[in-house]
């Protein structure tokens, strides 16, 4: 019993040595560094970054309420007119298009567009065929005669939607949630 008392002493006291050699190291740690752990009197501000950037921004084409996938083929009626189709620029249903920031602002929230004005121009459609899509038509489709009508039934079709009055077009807002600045222009 005496013996298992002496060596219970010994354990404590190594184990009250061990914690008081432990807690002496960090302050000399810190002493032999030269300076404190933090400046009290250091501000951090803004960090000021690249202003995001984007290639574009995609304007959705519509068939009367059915919404176009861009990457998809779509079938249309043989009465279907060009004024069946339309453009939303409003600024809620457009998406930037490679959206990047070179300061790695993050982008876990999509950034948002909006017109200058935040009134989106009037927009039409450019029409081409689908195996020369940089060579709109010439002459464009009439606006209330059928594709059929136009000798357009048939062929594979491509539309775009492009502002109407480009004398006074209204500038175009990507804007983030991070960064500084966190605003830029995209072209159109």
């Amino acid at each position: 019993m005496d013996r298992n008392r002496q060596v219970n002493k010994v354990v404590h006291f190594l184990l009250t040595l061990l914690i008081m050699f432990a807690v002496s190291i960090a302050p000399a740690q810190a002493l032999l560094k030269g300076g404190t752990w933090q400046e009290l009197n250091s501000v951090t501000g803004a960090v000021n970054g690249t202003a995001p950037l984007a290639d574009g921004a995609i304007i959705p084409l519509y068939q009367g309420s059915t919404l176009l996938d861009p990457s998809k083929t779509h079938d249309i009626e043989f009465s279907a007119m060009p004024r069946d189709f339309s453009a939303d620029a409003t600024s809620t249903s457009m998406r930037a298009v490679n959206s990047t920031d070179t300061e790695g602002d993050l982008f876990s929230d999509p950034p948002t567009i909006a017109w200058e004005n935040r009134q989106p121009p009037a927009m039409g459609l450019v029409w081409a065929d689908a195996a020369t899509p940089d060579t709109p038509l010439s002459p464009q489709p009439v606006p209330n005669l059928t594709f059929c009508a136009q000798n357009l039934a048939g062929r594979q079709l491509v539309a775009w939607a492009q502002v109407e009055d480009e004398t006074n077009v209204p500038a175009l807002w990507l804007f983030t949630r991070t960064g500084v600045p966190n605003y830029a222009t995209i072209p159109l």
